[in-house]
């Protein structure tokens, strides 16, 4: 008998509501949140941001791990005014003082921790949150604007942010640990690997490859160098918005690994461009070359009662409005541009090639822009 293998999903809808359901192993409250702030004097670290939670009421304390030491010894101040977190999440409990400020005192020199990880935790009456995470002294550059812009824009501020943001995701959701095998498919200019850099450790690897050649290259040349146990590799994949000279069709994909090679495969804004027979393959790949017990997490645009609600009302910044055979696009001309699945139809499909479903989490993507 096959071991299982597992799947979350990060449906992200791109529909500015509040997450309906979440059905995860380790299921934390829902909250939104950014660290946008440390600073470091003699041996004073001052971390700030903000955080609130969706009808849970307001975070009481938070663990703290700085580079894998949980420290307890902090001075926490909670409840400090944040009217542009009020602004922009109204729906929010306490979003008006959503503004924390925490101080450690550290007995090392804090500007010898390079790379060091720094995850928060918010608790609400003893329960945990989803969790704040960003690093401390970073020894890697921020890809060039150019490159940001060609995967997602925003600025080198949104770019740490969405790495750290789903580090948190593959740590407390998905349960990584520094020394898994991990793939990433599609993997870009490396803003994922950006943020694992700060987590995995050998024997723990990384490997991603990606359709478009130059994005490679950077991270070849920053990552790769200064972590050996980060790969990236080209793959001459066909897609109408990245790669139209490609050779190599999506359908007829093949991962350049070999099979049970991986602890956990991940894919963030893939399927999302993605035809329906592609996506088939690209599970069928990834049940290969997952080990058995093996995890993975993607994020998808899904199309339900609620999604198609707020299509309708034109509160969805994806416009997913013309369905064709078992997809919808907003766009006709170029359907990758963004395409959407039908919840029932990709469940069915995700559970024919054997796996789990483990953790569906609906969401939005509304990120805290201007919030700093």
């Amino acid at each position: 008998m096959k071991r299982p293998k597992a799947l979350s999903l990060l449906p992200v809808a791109n529909i500015e509501t509040i997450p309906s359901k979440i059905f995860p192993i380790n299921e934390p409250i829902a909250n939104l949140g950014a660290i946008y702030f440390i600073y470091v004097q003699d041996k004073l670290i001052t971390i700030e941001g903000w955080l609130a939670s969706f009808n849970q009421g307001q975070v009481e304390q938070f663990k703290l791990l700085i580079g894998g030491q949980e420290i307890t010894d902090f001075d926490l101040t909670l409840g400090l005014p944040s009217p542009d977190v009020k602004e922009i999440y109204p729906y929010l409990d306490h979003a008006a003082t959503a503004r924390f400020r925490i101080q450690v005192s550290l007995q090392e020199d804090p500007e010898q921790l390079h790379n060091c990880l720094i995850i928060l935790t918010p608790l609400f009456q003893g329960k945990e949150g989803q969790v704040l995470v960003t690093i401390l002294n970073p020894s890697l550059p921020i890809p060039s604007e150019e490159y940001i812009n060609y995967v997602g824009g925003g600025g080198e501020w949104f770019f740490k942010h969405f790495a750290f943001e789903f580090l948190g995701y593959f740590i407390q959701r998905v349960g990584l640990k520094p020394t898994d095998s991990v793939l990433d498919v599609g993997c870009g200019v490396g803003r994922m690997a950006y943020g694992l850099t700060s987590y995995l450790k050998p024997p723990g690897r990384y490997e991603g490859f990606d359709a478009v050649q130059f994005l490679i290259e950077w991270p070849k040349q920053e990552i790769t160098s200064r972590f050996p146990y980060f790969n990236f590799y080209r793959v001459d994949l066909h897609n109408l918005m990245y790669n139209p000279s490609g050779i190599i069709k999506p359908i007829n994909l093949v991962f350049p690994y070999a099979d049970e090679s991986f602890d956990f495969v991940f894919l963030t804004s893939v399927f999302t461009h993605l035809q329906p027979p592609e996506v088939r393959n690209y599970l069928s790949e990834i049940y290969r070359v997952l080990k058995p017990g093996g995890r993975c997490l993607c994020t998808f645009f899904l199309i339900n009662k609620e999604s198609e609600k707020l299509i309708s009302e034109g509160k969805s910044s994806q416009a997913l409005i013309y369905e064709l055979e078992e997809y919808f696009t907003k766009d006709l001309n170029v359907p990758e541009e963004a395409i959407g699945y039908r919840e029932s139809l990709l469940l069915e499909w995700i559970t024919n090639y054997e796996f789990s479903i483990v953790d569906i989490s609906y969401g939005f993507l509304v990120w805290p822009h201007g919030i700093y």
